[in-house]
């Protein structure tokens, strides 16, 4: 899976870990997010690189590139090519199905469509 694809999937990451499930997959989805907040650590890292280095601010200073600038154009083309990268991180070793009945067997638990399409690309 390609980088942009865990950046984009945290907030969904963050509605899964807040419902209701047994007691194994939680444990088992907590170490899997700490996979995914250290590749989310990296694009985070990499993306400042990317704006002290367009904007040529001293690192630690305060930098707001604007959208629309050429500035801008220049941060994001070197940030989506990095984003573009493929990740080491492998899959969670549980199905999608699988995933959705254990979240169903549980009341009160409610996941958008466009959160699942956001997680699917990490469950076998």
């Amino acid at each position: 899976m390609k980088l942009f694809q865990i950046w984009n999937a945290v907030p969904a990451f963050q509605t899964l870990t807040a419902l209701k499930k047994n007691p194994k997959l939680a444990y088992s989805l907590l170490k899997y997010m700490k996979q995914i907040e250290s590749e989310v650590a990296v694009c985070e890292q990499h993306r400042q690189d990317c704006v002290y280095e367009v904007s040529g601010a001293a690192r630690g200073t305060p930098v707001q590139i604007e959208k629309g600038t050429p500035q801008w154009d220049e941060f994001n083309a070197k940030f989506q090519e990095f984003m573009r990268t493929d990740s080491d991180l492998e899959a969670f070793d549980l199905a999608m199905g699988d995933l959705i009945d254990a979240l169903g067997a549980e009341t009160g638990n409610v996941i958008s469509e466009d959160e699942l399409e956001l997680l699917e690309p990490f469950f076998n």
